[in-house]
């Protein structure tokens, strides 16, 4: 294959979301993205002797006499992931795809739930069996803490049916010419409350002429919550900077706050994955920002260094949009 038309092979395999391992005589000639981060690797190429799945992706290997063989890969550390092995007559290629299992899957979210599904129990408990349901001010005390578990649990299982629809591709992409400013300044006006709470500056870069072709409700969402992650992990008197390049076709949101650190940058964008617990939040929101750029063909990339802040970049397809005659 031309250098050329292996770039070009390798930039739409680095654009899915089902892991891409490829091998030519047992040894890893490419991982595309999301193989990387399911195997909490960074390298471009996977030396099997140092992956805690070795002896399962060893295993899956010596199978050459199926051109298609399915099983599920566990290690001495990390979750277990489906794999299923293509074999290639025509250039000996062995081509891996690799996913998540569903029972992990299933596994993290009945174990989301579970903490606010306890914390209303105890709190209905405590009024209907403990008698607190007779004082005024314990009924009115324990009430208002079982409205915010009710309206945690609502939220937490929104995004999660969110998640599993865009991850399946089951909702479309309404592509439409986006005026972004605008759209940074509304989304400003909504979230000003949140940041004068740390006496946080919001600063909108964005030039009038920055167009997206997009769908408007989807950018939007990933561009609300990239803007209130940067308030939430932003310090006292900090600032949320948003702009853009037309040239790229690009937008950033970048944050004077904690900052991340390195080693943890790779499962920013896992399910769950909250590294500051005492900052609210579901840990589902940069999975819905990243499945959201995904579904429009994209990229997301995060810079960071501890203690001077994070940007966040997306990075979308260029498109015109074609009009209906």
């Amino acid at each position: 294959m031309p250098q050329a038309d292996l770039n070009q092979f390798k930039i739409i395999l680095d654009c899915l979301q089902t892991g891409i391992l490829i091998f030519e005589n047992s040894q890893n000639i490419y991982i595309n993205l999301a193989a990387q981060s399911l195997l909490k690797t960074q390298d471009q190429k996977l030396n099997l002797t140092e992956s805690p799945y070795f002896d399962s992706l060893k295993d899956l290997l010596e199978i050459t006499n199926d051109d298609f063989y399915s099983k599920q890969l566990t290690g001495q550390v990390g979750k277990p992931l489906e794999a299923n092995l293509h074999n290639s007559k025509l250039n000996n290629w062995q081509i891996i795809e690799l996913k998540e299992s569903f029972e992990t899957k299933l596994g993290e979210a009945s174990h989301e739930l579970r903490r606010p599904l306890a914390n209303v129990k105890t709190l209905v408990d405590t009024l209907y069996l403990w008698g607190a349901a007779e004082e005024p001010i314990a009924r009115g005390k324990f009430l208002g803490q079982l409205h915010s578990e009710v309206a945690r649990l609502s939220k937490l299982i929104e995004e999660l049916l969110d998640l599993s629809r865009l991850q399946a591709g089951a909702i479309p992409v309404n592509l439409q010419q986006i005026a972004f400013k605008i759209m940074v300044n509304e989304s400003f006006e909504l979230l000003t409350e949140q940041a004068n709470k740390k006496n946080i500056t919001l600063i909108n870069l964005v030039s009038e002429e920055f167009v997206l072709i997009a769908d408007l409700d989807k950018i939007n969402h990933v561009l609300q919550n990239l803007i209130e992650n940067a308030i939430r992990y932003n310090k006292e008197n900090g600032e949320v900077i948003v702009s853009a390049q037309q040239s790229t076709n690009s937008f950033s949101v970048k944050d004077t706050g904690f900052g991340i650190e390195e080693k943890n940058i790779p499962l920013v964008f896992e399910r769950f994955k909250r590294f500051n617990k005492d900052i609210p939040g579901t840990g589902l929101g940069l999975a819905i920002v990243k499945s959201i750029v995904d579904l429009h063909g994209g990229q997301i990339k995060i810079s960071s260094e501890i203690n001077k802040g994070t940007e966040f970049k997306v990075i979308l397809p260029k498109r015109k949009l074609v009009l209906p005659n």
